[in-house]
């Protein structure tokens, strides 16, 4: 259901629409919380949780609020992934550049670490979503971005981002013909049990920065499915005004908060921008599509403006480790998990395990290379 007015003028503005917004999740009830789940304060904090599928998640703190946001700096009709909208051809490009981001990620220790499982006493403790990993760096999927934090989807809502550069501006008030330009403040109420939620994953804190500091989550949006027409979503359209955003701006560095330099976001942006794949990631999507003919599909790809290289590109080497990893892995790892709880008593165990990994034989050649 999206909230609108007669006369684009008549919106509200985006500080009008948050209050609103607080004002009603203050009135909803706490549905998605699980019987064993403890109730946690704090903003800040991920909880250490295990899914059903068997693998960990660091998942931003919801245990007090009803809800998930997302901002969009426009109004979309049907709004949908733009993985909904590609051809055949579109979805090979894009599965072979995820295929060489993975592979990219995967040349990182923290990140094999966290997919091959951190060593506890009782079991390895699995942190792994590629698929939300490639959403938080520009990639296509099949799914919205959704976050825990109010105020990241306001800032989502407010600006917008410059791919080649980097840098965030905020949506001007009255676009090039002089309309008033609009945003969506979306709320996504979470009416049932987190896992009945179909779709809804998290993604929360991983191996690399942004997709903890975005507070992530994600719905998978079916094919010939509308976002604005789910029934636990709620739209609220404002006018756009850049001096309202201001404190928004400060409180995230301009969004340099919300996507720092990080040499994986450097990475994903020359995969995404100048479409160089190494032969590898061919090699994997072919693996992963047996049905496909991997000499039509090479023209293809090559047709489409899709270099496939010998070299491996966009490993990280040795150099970039040894300057910006394993001089601050051990203080990482002590920031990264002072903000994580166990999300019931039974986790306790593995998260004390996990924050002494350091100081264990295993963790000292990690971390001491």
């Amino acid at each position: 259901m999206i909230y609108t007015a007669p006369d684009r003028s008549l919106l509200p503005t985006i500080s009008q629409v948050l209050e609103m917004v607080k004002d009603i999740m203050s009135k909803m009830p706490i549905r998605h919380r699980m019987p064993y789940d403890e109730c946690i304060d704090g903003d800040d904090i991920f909880l250490l949780n295990r899914t059903a599928m068997g693998y960990f998640t660091l998942k931003p703190n919801i245990t007090q609020q009803p809800c998930l946001f997302y901002g969009d700096n426009d109004f979309h009709q049907l709004l949908q992934p733009q993985w909904n909208y590609l051809s055949r051809e579109e979805y090979l490009i894009e599965n072979v550049l995820r295929e060489e981001f993975e592979l990219t990620m995967e040349s990182h220790p923290l990140y094999r670490l966290f997919l091959q499982g951190i060593p506890t006493r009782k079991l390895p403790v699995r942190i792994n979503n590629p698929f939300g990993n490639a959403l938080a760096y520009g990639f296509r999927t099949p799914m919205i971005p959704l976050t825990s934090s109010l105020d990241v989807a306001a800032f989502f809502a407010t600006h917008s981002r410059d791919n080649r550069t980097g840098e965030w501006s905020a949506i001007q008030e009255h676009d090039s013909n002089g309309n008033i330009n609009v945003g969506v403040l979306y709320l996504m109420e979470l009416a049932v049990p987190f896992p009945a939620m179909p779709g809804l994953s998290c993604i929360g804190m991983q191996a690399f920065e942004r997709p903890g500091l975005q507070r992530m989550y994600a719905l998978n949006v079916e094919q010939g499915r509308n976002f604005n027409e789910h029934r636990f979503v709620y739209g609220f359209q404002f006018r756009q005004n850049p001096v309202e955003v201001r404190n928004i701006e400060e409180v995230f560095g301009q969004g340099e908060k919300l996507t720092p330099d990080e040499l994986i976001a450097d990475k994903a942006k020359d995969i995404i921008i100048n479409r160089r794949v190494s032969d590898k990631a061919f090699v994997r999507n072919c693996k992963n599509n047996p049905r496909e003919d991997p000499k039509i599909n090479r023209k293809r790809l090559e047709n489409a403006g899709v270099r496939i290289v010998q070299n491996d590109i966009h490993l990280f080497t040795e150099k970039e480790l040894s300057e910006h990893f394993y001089p601050i892995a051990e203080a990482k790892w002590e920031e990264m998990f002072s903000h994580v709880r166990a999300i019931h008593p039974g986790f306790g165990v593995l998260l004390d395990d996990i924050r002494r990994f350091p100081n264990t034989d295993k963790g000292r050649l990690f971390f001491r290379k």
